[in-house]
């Protein structure tokens, strides 16, 4: 979402991403202009450096190595070490009504697991699955019909 959000809705020149080998195709698709393998590079070795650097994964540390001097790291999970800031996203629905018309037009789509959508009664599967790193895009529990 993050990497069709820069993209589409705030008009980023050029987004870098991380993934495993599988994935890579997905991040290009989604619009990732350069689309890093991190099983076989690490972000924070690269030599070229970031105005931001949006962090999911909770290594702040690396992340704060591979952004340039003057850009920003923003995480969203673990601890913080400054000048990186962390960010939570609380909304009463009016952003997603901003958003919304980038949905409809299909220039942002969210993408849901293939081995989804799981019944509620199998909930601990589909915990299970997403705790095993091997997810693509987010998993989805029905609820009970």
């Amino acid at each position: 979402m993050v990497i069709q959000l820069a993209k589409h809705v705030f008009g980023a020149s050029k987004v870098a991403a991380t993934s495993s080998t599988a994935k890579l195709d997905l991040l290009k698709s989604l619009g990732a202009d350069l689309a890093i393998d991190y099983t076989k590079e690490n972000i924070e070795d690269l030599p070229e450096k970031f105005d931001v650097v949006f962090d999911a994964v909770g290594q702040c540390d690396k992340a704060l190595k591979a952004v340039k001097e003057g850009g920003r790291v923003v995480s969203i999970i673990g601890s913080v070490t400054p000048p990186a800031s962390s960010f939570v996203l609380t909304s009463d629905g009016s952003i997603l009504e901003k958003l919304n018309p980038y949905f409809e037009s299909g220039k942002v789509k969210a993408i849901i697991d293939p081995k989804g959508p799981f019944p509620f009664s199998q909930t601990l599967e589909a915990f299970s699955h997403l705790e095993s790193s091997r997810a693509t895009g987010k998993v989805v529990i029905h609820p009970i019909p």
